[in-house]
């Protein structure tokens, strides 16, 4: 860009952004898509400046979404989850907003956690943004750190939510469990669908089990494997808990997890409760793409169109050992 061209973006207040390798300029203005070829110079205006607020990939206040809020947090509080959001107070009006109360958190999450635990203020929020049909779940979060990205994105696939791009914010660093309760809350307003009991409380229970995991094991790696045992439970039907115990082990040692007898009965028992639901094996493998593209970036590749096989070669002999127990 030409030191002219500094300038001018100077005196509009204004700043850069690249979408899909190309480059806009945002202004007070206006968005003003650059032409390279022309160096930098504006082709036109192609959008009002109120309808973009971040020139690093979050929503737009113009998009249709849903905010779920702490009921308990401060008018300090509520502006530091915007700014963790990226997000303006005016902004956020633009969204439909309903709050989760400690109430509802301790509804669902008292049999996982325990009420000490979940304490008595509601604080972590979710912006939920429903997206276009494929497009998968995404998950981004601010000032959790407990967690994981993998964590609310399987979580979340256990109890429906899909399409959609959830940013999960704190006031300050929190473990945040409780903004799976937002999530699901704000996915049922958009969507008109409604979330079971039952089927939110696995998913908290999954969230859960997936923390304490974590604190002894890789995260991710415990995500993955969670993730993938969830979808051949999905896709096989596999309820007997001595079969789902010897897969449990046979996942985590081809992917170098070593599992205390006490874990994988944990796993077992939270792979029971899955299994008596009705989970979607196709609409798993659509909307964890973060997954796939995790996997395929480690040089590991995936049949995307195996239904249910998210790890073809990374756990090829897993297939092998659940085919045995079906024809046993």
């Amino acid at each position: 860009m030409s030191p002219a061209c500094f300038t001018r973006m100077q005196d509009m207040n204004c700043s850069m952004i690249l979408i899909r390798n190309r480059s806009y300029m945002i202004s007070n203005i206006g968005v003003i898509p650059l032409n390279e070829e022309t160096g930098g110079k504006h082709e036109k205006m192609v959008w009002n400046a109120a309808d973009v607020h971040a020139s690093d990939g979050r929503v737009s206040a113009a998009e249709s979404g849903v905010l779920a809020l702490g009921a308990n947090l401060s008018d300090s509080q509520k502006a530091e989850v915007y700014a963790q959001m990226g997000i303006t107070a005016e902004q956020a009006a633009s969204y439909q907003m309903i709050y989760i109360t400690n109430d509802m958190e301790h509804q669902y999450l008292d049999a996982s956690l325990g009420a000490s635990v979940v304490g008595t203020h509601s604080l972590s929020s979710v912006l939920l943004i429903p997206q276009e049909s494929g497009a998968g779940l995404n998950v981004e979060t601010h000032n959790i750190n407990y967690c994981t990205i993998s964590m609310y994105r399987n979580a979340l696939l256990t109890a429906g939510v899909e399409d959609a791009k959830v940013i999960v914010a704190a006031p300050s660093p929190m473990s945040a469990t409780a903004a799976l309760v937002g999530a699901v809350k704000a996915y049922e307003t958009y969507s008109g669908t409604t979330v079971s009991d039952s089927v939110l409380e696995t998913a908290a229970d999954e969230l859960v089990l997936t923390g304490q995991l974590s604190e002894d094991l890789d995260s991710e790696k415990i995500s993955d494997l969670i993730a993938y045992l969830k979808q051949q439970i999905a896709e096989n039907h596999l309820d007997d808990p001595d079969k789902l115990a010897d897969l449990v082990r046979q996942a985590a040692e081809e992917m170098g997890i070593t599992l205390t007898d006490e874990q994988v009965s944990q796993i077992v028992d939270l792979l029971l409760k899955l299994s008596k639901l009705d989970i979607d094996p196709d609409k798993l493998a659509k909307q964890a793409k973060e997954l796939y593209n995790k996997l395929e970036s480690m040089g590991i590749t995936v049949d995307k169109e195996k239904v249910g096989n998210f790890i073809t070669n990374f756990v090829s002999s897993i297939w092998e050992l659940i085919q045995s127990f079906l024809n046993r």
